[in-house]
């Protein structure tokens, strides 16, 4: 097999920092995009997809066919019911655009939805930081075996 199609090459000790970097760069994309796959019909999900697939030079649309929710500040404020003080307006507002930034996607949608899926998003993080756990950990046990079986 060439060097070229020889993934272990790419993953080699030889290959330095460039080599760790790509490696990093390829198990991040691969966690989000399970990550996005985990929800297919949520919004975060298909924003997350969109993004992933711009990253990697695909194309789409750039719509995930939800309706657009845009919120103003003024809307979110409004939506939660936050009383006269300014302060606790503004505060509240900037939480809320926080939590848009957080969210993939979270910028298109009303407070209420945007409650919604940053609920269902925590959840998919819950079990895709789970799995990445129990991956590291039979990683660990898969090296710690090995070292026995060759003697070091």
């Amino acid at each position: 097999m060439d060097k070229k199609h020889d993934h272990r090459a790419m993953f080699s000790p030889e290959r330095g920092h460039d080599g760790l970097v790509e490696r990093s760069r390829r198990i991040k994309m691969a966690a989000e995009m399970g990550l996005a796959r985990s929800s297919r019909g949520r919004h975060w999900s298909r924003a997350l997809h969109r993004r992933l697939l711009r990253r990697k030079g695909a194309t789409s649309g750039g719509s995930c066919g939800c309706k657009d929710e845009a919120l103003t500040s003024s809307k979110a404020v409004e939506e939660l019911g936050v009383g006269e003080n300014e302060d606790d307006a503004v505060e509240v507002d900037a939480r809320v655009h926080a939590l848009q930034r957080l969210v993939p996607g979270g910028e298109e949608l009303s407070v209420e939805r945007l409650f919604e899926e940053t609920a269902d998003y925590i959840e998919a993080l819950q079990g895709q930081v789970s799995a990445m756990r129990a991956l590291a950990c039979l990683l660990d046990e898969l090296e710690r075996d090995k070292r026995v079986v060759m003697g070091g």
